[in-house]
């Protein structure tokens, strides 16, 4: 069991909508689905949590796919949606995405939890699962904002930029955080990059192959 199934479940059991859980969907977002064009309708949601993400993209037309490390997660975005044969219960640092196969991939508040080579090689993966012109929309929690988070005051450095909580619904959850600097390298083979920092701390990050 993973330490956001633990989450996922004590929320189903009446336990607080922690971080995400409590969040409707970003209006970046919305913005961005609404202002593109898509060729083929075809996305992959990475940490698809409760799938409401998923939910607004099916009302939008689009053929969907989901992945999450949380079984109780994917049981409750099969409830939600009403299907399962696209949900899939998978860590997404293991997960082989097929090449060419979507015109967009999205992942919020997800890729950040793990080492950032882990997060690098997810990023090159998902470059090469686009089909040329697909587009993604990633959040990536700022270095400077997150030093700042209440989950922080006691943790354990793992690298430059990655650190275990030592308590919280998180603890022993690694996250890496990133400065603009970092992030531009990060997507540097993505066309029509566009960086935007939201009061929240997290870099929201949308560009194309």
């Amino acid at each position: 069991m993973t330490i956001w199934d633990n989450i996922y479940k004590n929320y189903q059991q009446g336990g607080p909508a922690w971080a995400t859980l409590q969040e409707g969907l970003l209006p970046q977002f919305i913005h961005f689905i609404k202002s593109n064009n898509f060729r083929i309708k075809s996305a992959l949601d990475i940490g698809c949590g409760t799938g409401k993400y998923l939910v607004y993209l099916k009302k939008m037309d689009f053929k969907i796919a989901g992945i999450d490390s949380s079984e109780t997660a994917i049981e409750m975005s099969k409830e939600l949606l009403g299907s399962s044969n696209f949900l899939h219960c998978l860590d997404m640092f293991d997960f082989q995405i097929m090449p060419n196969t979507y015109d967009l991939i999205i992942s919020i508040s997800t890729i950040h939890h793990g080492l950032k080579k882990e997060i690098e090689n997810l990023i090159s993966s998902i470059y090469q699962a686009l089909l040329p012109g697909g587009k993604i929309f990633i959040t990536l929690p700022d270095y400077e904002r997150a030093k700042r988070w209440d989950t922080f005051k006691d943790h354990e450095e793992l690298e430059l930029g990655t650190y275990l909580p030592l308590h919280g619904p998180e603890k022993g959850l690694p996250h890496s955080f990133y400065n603009k600097e970092e992030i531009e390298e990060l997507f540097a083979n993505f066309k029509k990059s566009n960086l935007e920092l939201d009061e929240r701390g997290k870099w929201i990050i949308t560009g194309e192959k």
